[in-house]
């Protein structure tokens, strides 16, 4: 009879099997929560079978074991009870953190690929403002040196006559020399060795004043004749020729006043043009061309020297 009312009395809680192990002992909740370093109405909640729903089951499960321990309880006793009282949900747990974690990345890596686009379109805008203001102060320089050679060129600085004198007619017979004036004769050497940089003008024909500083400057007389033999090939004809070593702006016209050419010519090109003599040329840049009249050179040295847009006639004497 008394076997079975004290089966009956046997706690059936973690609770009750926690608190009847410590009254056995001689313990106090508040010696329980001191050793285990933790509140008194926490062992009251353990104690009670209470669950704290702010309180992770993890930690509850281990508070028990760490009361069972120092109550000297197998933990295999109260096993089955902490799975009724503290269940572990492990799987909903991870699969919200997942989530949690899985939208967290998303809206960064978003945040991330909107800050890289915008630093593309920077630097894009950035080089594009960098180019067309190089672009403006290239047009603007190239700009200011033509209105420098166009202001030379209507004060009639830089214009010269030049008369070829040729042993040789249009039909290929000797000629006599003709006689020239000494006092202003200059006679064509090869054009100089100096390099001066040159810009490329643009058009403009029709704009230059009709005054012109003409000074003859016919190549040196020879009494010998040319064979027809030892004539060079340009030297039978009114051909001109210009062999350019940069980029050039030139014009030249007829004697009728016809355009023969206008425009840029570059680096190792070379132009051959026929036409009635003389000749009258606008040259942008002399230093980077090398002008032949019927096989002689013409000598644009003066203009290299001084640096200017050379305007001149060719003609033969």
């Amino acid at each position: 009879m008394n076997i079975e009312a004290l089966q009956d009395q046997a706690p059936t809680t973690t609770g009750g099997y926690l608190r009847q192990a410590r009254e056995n002992m001689g313990l106090s909740q508040q010696s329980v929560a001191e050793r285990l370093r933790l509140n008194v109405s926490t062992v009251q909640d353990i104690e009670n079978d209470h669950v704290n729903p702010n309180l992770a089951s993890t930690f509850l499960r281990g508070y028990i074991r760490s009361y069972a321990r120092l109550v000297q309880i197998s933990e295999e006793e109260l096993i089955p009870m902490m799975a009724e009282q503290a269940p572990i949900k492990p799987l909903k747990v991870a699969l919200m953190q997942s989530f949690s974690l899985g939208k967290t990345r998303k809206k960064r890596d978003s945040w991330l690929m909107g800050f890289t686009w915008f630093i593309l379109f920077v630097m894009i805008g950035l080089t594009g403002a960098w180019w067309w203001q190089n672009h403006q102060d290239q047009q603007q320089d190239i700009t200011n040196i033509v209105d420098q050679a166009f202001a030379k060129l209507l004060r009639g600085d830089d214009v010269a006559s030049v008369v070829l004198s040729n042993g040789v007619d249009d039909v290929g017979q000797p000629t006599e020399n003709q006689p020239v004036n000494t006092n202003t004769d200059v006679p064509i050497a090869a054009p100089s060795s100096s390099s001066v940089s040159a810009v490329p003008i643009p058009y403009i024909a029709g704009q230059i004043a009709d005054r012109t500083l003409s000074t003859s400057i016919p190549s040196t007389p020879t009494t010998s004749s040319v064979s027809p033999g030892t004539v060079p090939a340009d030297a039978n004809s009114n051909v001109i020729v210009m062999n350019f070593t940069g980029d050039c702006w030139l014009e030249v016209f007829d004697a009728g006043g016809k355009k023969l050419f206008s425009g840029i010519q570059y680096n190792g090109a070379r132009l051959n043009l026929t036409g009635q003599a003389p000749y009258k040329l606008n040259i942008g840049a002399p230093s980077a061309v090398q002008v032949q009249y019927q096989g002689r050179p013409v000598d644009l040295s003066r203009f290299i020297r001084s640096n200017q847009v050379a305007q001149l006639n060719v003609t033969t004497q």
